[in-house]
């Protein structure tokens, strides 16, 4: 069945100094599940880390939000991911791409009022929402 064969597994990160959340999905079923958060690694400790769930789960693609500000600008951590994006791509074969994650934060806050025992898992609820929002928009 082709239509099996071009399903593509996605891993989507949070990504933040102190805390990356992950995310998987695929292009078939088009469903992000949050995969927990990766804390207090270095960088090249979380790129090790990245490269294993990457091998582990067979992924394609590694989906990373891009913090934009929302009138669409460039801010500080915009440049930490994009700085972080080159290094990945460096280590690991499949694609890499960034994805606007402007309204990510807002929509995680708002899911995480609603789950009381949430704390702490913004991070991957971030994740999920990014891979889900790249999901719906993507023309893969």
């Amino acid at each position: 069945n082709p239509a099996i064969m071009s399903a593509m597994k996605c891993l989507a990160l949070d990504y933040g100094k102190a805390r990356v959340g992950l995310a998987l999905g695929d292009t078939t079923t088009k469903v992000a599940v949050g995969k927990g958060v990766l804390e207090g690694l270095s960088q090249n400790k979380l790129i090790a880390k990245i490269k294993a769930i990457v091998s582990l789960e067979h992924i394609d693609r590694v989906i990373i939000g891009l913090p934009i500000n929302l009138q669409g600008e460039a801010t500080i951590m915009t440049t930490e991911v994009q700085r972080f994006v080159d290094k990945l791509r460096n280590h690991i074969t499949i694609p890499v791409q960034t994805f606007d994650e402007r309204l990510t934060s807002a929509m995680a806050d708002r899911l995480m009022q609603a789950d009381p025992h949430s704390h702490g898992k913004q991070d991957q609820v971030a994740a999920q929402i990014i891979l889900q929002n790249y999901l719906d928009s993507a023309v893969v």
